[in-house]
């Protein structure tokens, strides 16, 4: 027996031993980082449709021959941008004549504000005169011709030939005389009145005619993408016939389908965010932000879901319409504070999940300590976390690497605090 001790207590003693011991006792080196209290949404993903902003059937607005196309299906176009050209010789034409006919008004109607030339009422009043002068000679012959009627030398036919004759003279000078009065008076203004509505006429139909020259060409709308080619150049296109079908680039949509125990709860404005996970990143996938501007009151009655349509402004040109993407949406107001730590922060068995939270000891050592936990939701690199027991407070220094070497009560060496 006293060998026996002599032998275990040389053992004890042996190098082998010490160093083992100086070992276990050693301060592990850890980095660690602080746990922190975020107030967050309660947040839900659902899987979403990017819908364009608008979209548009252009249509010919005149009757016409297709004469140029001048755009490719796909191509982006700024608003303005002429896609449709259609012949519009006959309208030019038309435009024209309408024109010559104008002109021709506008000489009418000035020479009406002109009024009558001096010559010609000079030739007006000499015919008056002239005709004054046939009733004076057929007066005289007609009292010549009465005489001799009476004394019975010539026929009641001869009296009343020379009477008509002198009658016809007298209507002649009372012709002559109207006329001259309408010369000196000038034009009606009732004419004048008529020549002006003609004038006005004229420069409708002049405007009618380039309008239609201005519609034969179809401008795009807005900015946007050209989806379909509806008709070809020989075409010939009546009133209302589609010529291209477009749709508008920014802002997009995305629709998505919520169950209607969480569709009252969304509010219109509140923010959401559009992840496109088949466009891959080095930070991830692509993800843009959005906000809620549409809840249809109309929903399925199969799936007991309802549409919610959300706005995308900054797209980078990387959501098409159709495509299928994830949108995650935070609902209601900020909750109470929640406990978060860092990802790196969570060590997992397939007993449990833990933390280890580095803590003063008494003594003035740093040891760690192991607290079970259960995670919650992601926010960027944090992760929430709820306790069965031991708890871990706001601002606790919680071991971010190194953790995989601890053990309870662990002492360890701080060698860097990340922030």
């Amino acid at each position: 027996m006293v060998s026996i001790a002599i032998t275990v207590l040389a053992g004890l003693g042996s190098p082998s031993l010490l160093s083992a011991q100086n070992k276990k006792d050693r301060p592990v080196p850890v980095g660690v980082a602080k746990a922190r209290e975020i107030a967050t949404h309660s947040s839900f993903e659902y899987p979403g449709t990017v819908q364009a902003w608008a979209t548009t059937q252009l249509a010919s607005e005149v009757d016409g021959r297709v004469d140029q196309l001048l755009f490719q299906e796909g191509q982006y176009v700024r608003k303005g941008t002429p896609l449709v050209k259609l012949r519009i010789d006959p309208l030019v034409l038309q435009r024209d004549l309408a024109k010559a006919e104008k002109k021709l008004v506008e000489a009418r109607l000035e020479e009406l504000n002109t009024g009558t030339r001096p010559e010609t009422i000079a030739a007006a009043q000499s015919a008056l005169e002239q005709s004054k002068a046939k009733v004076r000679l057929a007066d005289n012959e007609l009292k010549r011709i009465k005489k001799l009627y009476k004394d019975g030398v010539l026929s009641l036919d001869e009296f009343d030939k020379a009477d008509a004759e002198a009658q016809a003279a007298r209507a002649e000078v009372n012709e002559k005389q109207s006329m001259l009065n309408e010369l000196v008076a000038g034009p009606r203004a009732e004419k004048i009145k008529q020549e002006e509505a003609n004038i006005k006429a004229a420069e409708a139909r002049i405007e009618m005619i380039q309008d239609n020259i201005n519609r034969a060409t179809i401008f795009a709308p807005f900015h946007g993408y050209i989806v379909k080619k509806e008709t070809e150049v020989g075409q010939w296109l009546e009133q209302g016939d589609p010529a291209v079908s477009m749709i508008r680039a920014r802002p997009l949509k995305v629709e998505i389908h919520v169950p209607q125990f969480q569709f009252n709860r969304i509010e219109i404005g509140a923010s959401a965010k559009v992840i496109l996970e088949s466009y891959e990143t080095r930070a991830g996938p692509q993800s843009f932000q959005g906000k809620v501007i549409e809840k249809i009151r109309s929903g399925d009655p199969v799936s007991r879901t309802f549409p919610v349509r959300i706005k995308v402004t900054k797209t980078k040109s990387q959501l098409a319409p159709g495509m299928l993407v994830r949108v995650e949406l935070k609902l209601g107001k900020k909750k109470d504070k929640t406990l978060f730590v860092p990802k790196d922060a969570i060590v997992r068995s397939p007993r449990e999940t833990a933390v280890w939270v580095v803590r003063e000891d008494k003594d003035k050592t740093m040891k760690a300590h192991k607290v079970t936990v259960q995670t919650g939701r992601l926010e960027k690199s944090m992760i929430a976390v709820h306790f069965k027991g031991a708890k871990i407070k706001s601002g606790d220094w919680v071991v971010v690497q190194g953790n995989e070497r601890l053990k309870p009560n662990s002492k360890v060496n701080i060698i860097k605090k990340i922030h």
